[in-house]
Parts: C-alpha cells; structure tokens; sequence
C-alpha cells in the first residue's frame, strides 16, 4: 500500500459474525445483486441503443475522428471517444462502457456494504427507476463523469474496507478520468480524493491532507499536460458566460451593459431582449438581431482581459439585476421546468449529424419508444428537478452527523462531492440544462441509501444474509 494510503480502521471494516449471522454477503445474495444490476445494464442499452447523442456529443465525436481537438469541452470526453473507437466507430462501445462502469459500481456498493439481502436489492432497483439514471442513454461528458465517479465511489469504499493497492489504484484512475471530462469536474473529484486518502480520521491527519493536495496537484497536472498535448484548437470559454449575464442585465436594466467591443454599435436593448432567454445562453449568440459578439472563435487576450474586468464591475454597479438573471435561471436548473421550455434542457435522443461523422441508424423498438414516452411525460415534473434529490441528501447527511459507525464516511463524503459540484453553477451555469446536475442527484441517492437501508452497528446481524 503507498506510503500516502491510509491504513485501514476498524470503522471501516464491515460487521463481522455474531451468534452465527453476517451481514457479509451469501453466494446467493453476490448472484442476486450481480443479477439485477446486469439485467439494469442489458435493459437500458437495449432501450437507449446506439446511445443518444446531441450536437455536442457529435461534435465530441468528430474531434476523436478527425483529430481537431478543441477546448470547449473536456480531453476526457474525446479520450474515451478515441479508445472505444478502436472497437467500433461509433457511440455504442461509449455507451456500453458508461453502463459497464455505472452499474458495476453500483454493484460493488451493494455487496460491500453492511446490509440485508433486501436491501443490497433495493440500491440497483432505486437507481433503475430514478429517472436521473435515465440519462445514462446520453453520450455526454456529464454522464461519463457520472459513471467514473459512482465507480470511484465503489473502489474508495472497498480500499479503505480492506486497504487494497489494487482499489486504491482503481480508484485514482477513475478519479483521474473524471477529473478529464469536465472543467468544473475538479469540484467533485476533490472531496473524494479526501475521502479515499482519508482525511476524516484523526490519525495523521496532515500527512492525509498532504496527500491529497498532492495527489490532486498530480492529477491537474496529467489532465492540463495531455490537454495541452492534444488540443488543436484553442476558444476562449468564459465569454460564453459574460457576454449572456451582462445581456441578462441589460434586459433587467432596460439599458445595454455589453461594452462597445462586444456588440455591433447599433444594438439596442429591445434587439437583446429578442434573443434574450433565461434558461439558455445559446439563442442570444445565435441571434443576428442581437448583435452580441460570437464567444467561441479567436479573442485578443486583451479583449479576453477587459470583458473579465468589465463583467466584474458591471455586476458590482448592478447586484440585483445580475441576481435577477442569475436566480430565473437557477430556478429552472434545480427546479422543475415547464412543459413549453425546450426538451433539449433534459434529453436529447438524436442523433444530431455533424459533418462527415458516419450516419447512425436507429432501430425504432418498443423500448426506445418506452423510453422516450417516460422521458416526455416526466420531463416537466420533479422527476427530472434537482431539488429532491438534492434535499433527499441533505436529509440523509443530517441523519448521520452525530454517528461514529460504518455509514457516516459512505454518506458525508459524497453529499459533499454533490454540493461542492452543484453549488458552483449558480455562478457558472450558461444553461438550465439538468446534466449539470446528474452527479450531484445520483451522489445524494446513494448516500441516503447508505444513511437509511445499511447497518451501522458492527454488532447488528441478520441471519437472511
């Protein structure tokens, strides 16, 4: 084990027998949970097959084909792209691959915790019906970020169960990966690269610490170096995000904020207002009307400088219009969205062509049809909010505060993951699409299954297991 690892505790071992019982899984038990997460895996890649991709998923597809990688997105998300392709040029292996890594993460939870029979069952069969899992059908650096962390989530747990090297390293390479899909994925690697160097206990808690800054140090250095490496085409990406709050306050304003460099001369604030929406930065650079500078191309960086300070000093002139827009888009982000908004903030079935990317064909069965139907009835409800789930977790975090056995670790440090990750994008969110929110939803279902469905006390048994 590496010298930074932290030794097993007991606290973390699983309850040991008692009068004959264990909570340790039986062969039976390992079979059936290993079932049901499999028949979940096999269920949704039939439903979801080839996987559905967006313009941005096509887009993240074309760099891995043709090489032009670009910084608007992740090198994570191209990375996996190249390496399925060696299997098939297209996005099925992806898909298979995010299924493969989510629901053998969730599986590995399920046997690894102190629990019944019963409830090992009941995690696959909770994220199968949570329609937040249903988003494992997209091809996007969101739900890949998804699917390596729940997997991360697992190997943490099973390495500080038993301090394997070969969990530990599971682990960081998952971690590793996840921290490659997206710019902000950093806010949710972090809390758990704590836990997996254990900085909870009270034993050499600087060293732990140390670690981690290390190991996190070490991380954003291979991301940002193969980044560096392998991009071709370099877009500024703030821009996208101030050039809209800054439209955002003009409209509230009723007075252009947008400095002279970023919008044509002879715009005006009802020309901002036509293009102007709150859940999406997109429609107002699409727009010729509005005469807003197009973010993603070649920025001077002194041009890049003065909309950095002019955004800073336009927010501080005008709080309360920028927490206007700010709050209507947030609203729609954590909240539920109306039917008449875009269905595109919750899925997109596609496949959207890009380019020469090669021509997917669809099968039109009865469980894409399924599956699309659920996805159309549900989207303005609260099964596709952030806010229940998010609440479920904060619930669930509170239910172990004062608990010193078993659960407190597996619930704490992903609902920590979950808000360090969702709380940012109420600064930097250009969009209320609910991907931006997929880990923090799944992160807060698994904790309160840990908080409410597993055994605490390392003297419980159950004979059923």
């Amino acid at each position: 084990m590496p010298q930074d690892t932290p030794a097993p505790s007991t606290a973390d071992h699983l309850p040991q027998r008692r009068d004959g019982g264990t909570l340790v899984p039986t062969g039976a038990t390992t079979a059936a949970v290993i079932a049901a997460a499999t028949i979940a895996a096999l269920l949704f890649a039939a439903a979801f097959y080839p996987g559905w991709l967006s313009f941005d998923s096509s887009y993240q597809w074309w760099q891995a084909r043709s090489g032009e990688i670009s910084n608007i997105n992740g090198i994570g998300i191209v990375l996996l792209w190249q390496a399925t392709r060696w299997f098939h040029d297209g996005p099925q292996p992806l898909l298979l691959l995010q299924l493969a890594l989510f629901w053998s993460g969730v599986a590995l939870l399920a046997l690894d915790a102190p629990a019944t029979q019963r409830a090992r069952l009941a995690l696959p069969l909770l994220l199968a019906l949570a329609p937040a899992s249903w988003l494992l059908a997209q091809i996007w650096s969101d739900v890949a970020l998804l699917a390596l962390l729940v997997f991360a989530v697992a190997a943490i747990r099973r390495h500080r169960r038993s301090g394997s090297r070969a969990w530990f390293a599971a682990a960081l390479a998952a971690l590793a990966l996840g921290l490659a899909q997206r710019h902000n994925a950093l806010f949710a690697v972090l809390p758990l690269l704590g836990w997996l160097c254990g900085v909870e206990r009270r034993d050499a808690r600087w060293r732990r610490l140390g670690a981690t800054v290390a190991l996190t140090a070490a991380l954003l250095l291979v991301v940002q170096t193969t980044t560096a490496t392998l991009t071709r085409q370099w877009f500024p990406v703030l821009p996208s995000l101030t050039l809209w709050d800054l439209s955002g306050m003009s409209v509230h304003k009723q007075r252009v904020l947008l400095p002279d460099y970023a919008i044509t001369p002879q715009s005006t604030v009802e020309d901002l207002a036509s293009a102007y929406v709150t859940w999406s930065n997109t429609p107002l650079f699409a727009s010729p009307r509005a005469g807003v500078r197009y973010p993603f191309q070649p920025w001077p960086e002194a041009d890049q400088q003065r909309l950095r300070r002019d955004w800073l000093t336009t927010i501080a002139q005008h709080p309360r219009a920028y927490l206007a827009h700010r709050s209507e888009l947030l609203g729609d982000l954590f909240g539920t969205r109306a039917s008449e908004l875009p269905f595109e903030l919750t899925y997109v079935p596609g496949p959207v062509q890009y380019r020469d990317n090669p021509t997917l064909a669809v099968p039109e069965g009865a469980l894409r049809r399924t599956a699309l139907a659920a996805f159309e009835r549900l989207r303005a409800t609260i099964a596709f909010a952030a806010w229940p789930y998010l609440l479920i977790g904060i619930v669930a975090a509170f239910s172990v505060l004062r608990r010193r056995d078993t659960r407190r670790a597996p619930v704490l440090w992903p609902i920590a993951s979950a808000w360090a990750y969702a709380l940012p994008y109420a600064v930097l969110a250009p969009a209320a699409e609910f991907r931006y929110l997929l880990w923090s939803c799944i992160a807060s279902l698994i904790a309160a299954w840990f908080a409410f469905a597993t055994r605490g006390d390392d003297a419980i048994t159950d004979t059923r297991d």
